[in-house]
């Protein structure tokens, strides 16, 4: 008499398989549904993006903004677009001021902490932030 067991087990065992399978595919695309959401998100503020470069509306060179557009959506499809906090954009002014003279560099850092004044915005074409330094005579 033929042993009936061994095909049921085998019947078993791939079922098994193919529902182990449907389980882990499922549990990937609930996992994956946040980047699908994000993606149209982030598409649609991309198209606007590319809108306001096309139109002239921004206040970079067209070339520029189209590439900083992608880049964004880049960046925002791997989940590593983030907005900087005030002391990481404060760390990024300073860093700029290294590469200046000694002397520049006194007056570039006095400038990002604040002192002196400052006129104009960015929209209207860049903020003029200006420092005095009483040389003494010679």
């Amino acid at each position: 008499m033929p042993n009936q067991t061994a095909p049921n087990a085998s019947l078993r065992h791939q079922l098994l398989r193919s529902a182990s399978a449907l389980v882990i595919g499922l549990a990937a695309l609930g996992g994956a549904s946040h980047v699908f959401a994000a993606g149209k998100a982030g598409n649609s503020e991309y198209q606007q993006q590319i809108a306001a470069c096309k139109s002239g509306a921004s206040t970079e060179d067209r070339a520029t903004c189209l590439r900083e557009a992608g880049a964004a959506q880049q960046a925002a499809a791997r989940g590593t677009l983030t907005d900087p906090s005030p002391a990481q954009l404060k760390e990024n002014a300073l860093r700029r001021c290294e590469g200046l003279p000694q002397s520049d560099r006194i007056d570039c850092e006095k400038r990002v902490n604040g002192q002196g004044s400052s006129e104009g915005s960015v929209a209207s074409g860049g903020i003029l932030r200006e420092t005095v330094t009483i040389v003494p005579a010679r």
